[in-house]
């Protein structure tokens, strides 16, 4: 693996934990340094980091709150 793919997962902690976990993408960043772009993509789909779904869970917690919010009223 490249000097450049390992500093750039030094960096990003959840792309490192996500390599940990699923080693089979090891051997395509060993072959493809750039591959590690599309494992970022990979990542945010797997944990759910996208932009669509930090919105659902936001909806999700006012959902919530606004439940309190007419029990306690």
């Amino acid at each position: 693996m490249s000097i450049e793919t390992q500093f750039y997962l030094n960096r990003n902690p959840n792309l490192k934990r996500f390599l940990h976990e699923n080693p089979k993408y090891y051997k395509f960043l060993n072959r493809e340094p750039r591959f590690i772009f599309e494992l970022e993509k990979i990542m945010k789909e797997e944990y759910k980091l996208t932009l669509p779904d930090r919105l659902n869970k936001f909806k999700d917690k006012l959902d919530i709150l606004n439940t309190f919010i007419d029990i306690f009223n």
